[in-house]
């Protein structure tokens, strides 16, 4: 009975062995082109998103520039306004 059962082990690893010396080669040229399809595929979309990214950062710069230039003529207007008041009453 243990023969049998190691004679069916070989048979088995040997049709494993056939298998896949064929089954490989076949796998491998279907795959590559799939493969090289899902890599371009990814650099496609990495450069669409780094784009993406890049028009993101410069629409959020510009919006900080223009909150400071905001900020900055309120506070010059705030200042004209204060030497204003100080020359219409002079210090004594």
């Amino acid at each position: 009975m243990r023969k049998a059962h190691s004679m069916e082990s070989i048979v088995i690893g040997i049709g494993i062995g056939l298998f896949a010396t064929i089954i490989i080669p076949v796998l491998k040229k279907q795959l590559k082109p799939a493969s090289a399809a899902v890599a371009t595929g990814a650099l496609a979309m990495s450069e669409s998103a780094r784009k993406w990214i890049e028009v993101a950062k410069e629409e959020v710069e510009d919006v900080v520039a223009e909150a400071q230039f905001e900020r900055m003529k309120r506070k010059i207007g705030q200042e004209l306004e204060n030497i204003e008041e100080n020359q219409q009453y002079p210090l004594m």
